[in-house]
């Protein structure tokens, strides 16, 4: 296992500053600068032409902005909680603001999740022996049958694709697993030893875990039922943990209560309705890419493969958590399964009650987190059927189980470094700024080009100057209503070639019906990259008589004194 360990660690730092910096990791480093998106489109869409470095000025540490904008700016995203983005200040003061530099804070908490893997594992091994209703005695617990299981564990986690490519993204993901695994391992010794410095760690980590994550609270639920089904005599010593924990959010609850309307602005895509077959399979696909993880293929043969190699990783999954049902003692099982599947569950009835969506892989991890358990508890196990009296007895159970758990655990590597390989991210991780290198491939074939775009393309603008050339002019219009009869007429060089990023219809028919020019399609992404968010680039030829009428109007501007 420390070979998959070391072989994780080293995927987890190579080509850190390669993956595209997509728009929510361009969002990280606006908050940790201290600046809002509003401010940042009041001072560059005036229709004034900017270069990609003064984009990305919003994208650095300035001393000369206090620390305390950070508090500020945070504070309009309410549905962030802060502790994520204050370390990551702090860190990029130490370092710097490059996209290698913001991402290694990630690769930290990344590595660490291995032993806290390890340790969760370890204390999944000693539970409780009877119903909960027990004296709480140390009898009361036992340790469970199977070797490795935190080795198992660790080592898959480890190689898992999808959390190492969250420990490779300037978000608060990764930080959120560590904690997620302290939380539930500092749970577990809490209730096993009922000693008052357990739950205080458990209390200090779940507070830690709530500023993280507000989904924090959908593990909390699954784990009190847990604890009110197997645990009950431990009830008095969670409530007041997790009472304590609770009270150390009360201020961010303020925030998220005094800035519902802002909250509910910055999440609007989460009220767009879709099926709840749709949420059904992206459930699926968040449990493939625990393991499998690649680009989505165009060939219908390439992708009746991909489906077929993600069904099996998905039954391989839920074979685990089956074994685990059948052959773990309940306290084990249902404290696994609780916390794991308590978030899908939940935010699938919110979607329905609210007629939205809550699909984002990352929302789940902690049902991938306890299906990867459930697969290690199922090869840490010896092959002994239960109930068995005399296992030494039956080595033909005992080596029918090893050349299985040796192939389940030989796919499961092979996959996860299939997808390691991949130099393309998955759609899930990047969205439709997978789109940048294509579009930055077609602008640097200019010479000197101009690009058009308006202030809803802001971050995707900041997210793709980091591929163009330096030689690229932006022009952000005021709005998204504004006309570019005055940018066209005041600012545009008619002879150098004239691109438009995102335009709307309305912008491409005034053109068209003023007989400013024609329009080219330059680049449309695929409908599997882009999803609802397309990225598109246009090329505007101006018609004749306009370039004319602009190139004259430039020469008499040159010879006026």
């Amino acid at each position: 296992m420390m070979v998959l360990v070391g072989l994780g660690i080293a995927i987890r730092i190579a080509n850190l500053a390669q993956p595209v910096y997509w728009v929510d990791e361009v969002a990280t480093s606006m908050r940790v600068s201290g600046y809002t998106q509003a401010e940042v489109k009041a001072q560059v869409a005036t229709a004034e032409p900017i270069s990609g470095r003064d984009l990305q000025y919003f994208q650095r540490i300035r001393t000369d902005r206090p620390r305390t904008d950070l508090l500020r700016v945070l504070s309009q995203s309410p549905e962030h909680t802060p502790l994520y983005f204050i370390l990551v200040r702090f860190w990029a003061e130490l370092w710097s603001t490059s996209a290698a530099a913001m991402r290694s804070l990630s690769v930290v908490f990344g590595v660490l999740t291995l032993p806290a893997m390890y340790g969760l594992g370890r204390s999944l091994m000693t539970v409780r022996s009877g119903t909960g209703s027990g004296t709480g005695s140390e009898t009361d617990f036992e340790t469970v049958t199977g070797t490795g299981v935190g080795e198992f564990a660790m080592g898959l986690l480890a190689i898992s694709p999808f959390f190492i490519a969250y420990s490779q993204e300037a978000r608060p993901y990764s930080l959120w697993t560590l904690l997620l695994l302290l939380t539930s391992q500092w749970l577990l010794r809490s209730l096993q030893s009922n000693r008052w410095q357990s739950w205080l760690l458990y209390s200090l980590c779940l507070g830690l875990t709530f500023y993280t994550s507000l989904l924090t609270a959908l593990l909390v639920v699954g784990q009190g039922v847990a604890v009110l089904l197997f645990y009950r005599d431990r009830w008095r010593g969670y409530g007041l943990a997790t009472g304590g924990a609770l009270l150390s959010l009360l201020p961010w609850i303020w925030v998220v209560l005094t800035g519902w309307q802002t909250l509910q602005n910055n999440t609007q895509w989460t009220q767009v309705p879709i099926p709840v077959w749709e949420i059904l399979g992206t459930w699926f696909y968040s449990l493939a890419v625990v393991f499998f993880d690649v680009p989505v293929a165009l060939h219908p043969v390439m992708l009746g493969l991909q489906i077929a190699i993600a069904s099996m990783t998905v039954g391989l999954l839920l074979t685990g958590m089956v074994v685990m049902v059948r052959r773990a003692p309940r306290t084990v099982w249902g404290f696994v399964l609780a916390g794991a599947w308590a978030n899908p569950v939940l935010l699938l009835l919110l979607d329905v009650a609210r007629n939205g969506q809550s699909t984002a892989p990352r929302y789940l991890i902690p049902v991938q987190l306890g299906a990867l358990i459930a697969v290690a508890y199922w090869l840490g196990q010896t092959g002994d059927k239960p109930g068995d009296k005399h296992p030494e007895k039956v080595p033909r159970s005992r080596l029918l189980f090893s050349t299985v758990r040796t192939m389940v655990l030989g796919f499961l590597l092979a996959m996860s470094l299939l997808s390691a390989a991949m130099i393309q991210p998955s759609p899930y991780l990047k969205s439709r700024n997978l789109s940048n290198a294509e579009l930055a491939a077609r602008l640097n074939l200019e010479d000197n080009p101009q690009l058009i775009s308006t202030p809803h393309h802001i971050q995707d603008l900041i997210s793709l100057s980091y591929d163009l050339d330096t030689d690229i002019r932006f022009y952000i219009l005021p709005s998204e209503e504004d006309s570019p009869r005055s940018l066209l007429y005041e600012q545009i060089d008619p002879t150098r070639p004239i691109f438009w990023f995102g335009p709307s219809a309305a912008a491409r028919e005034q053109i068209m019906t003023q007989n400013w020019g024609v329009w080219e399609s330059v680049y449309q992404p695929p409908a599997l990259i882009t999803g609802r968010f397309p990225l598109s680039l246009w090329q505007l030829e101006l018609s004749p008589e306009l370039a004319g009428q602009l190139i004259e109007k430039r020469a008499g501007q040159a010879h006026t004194p």
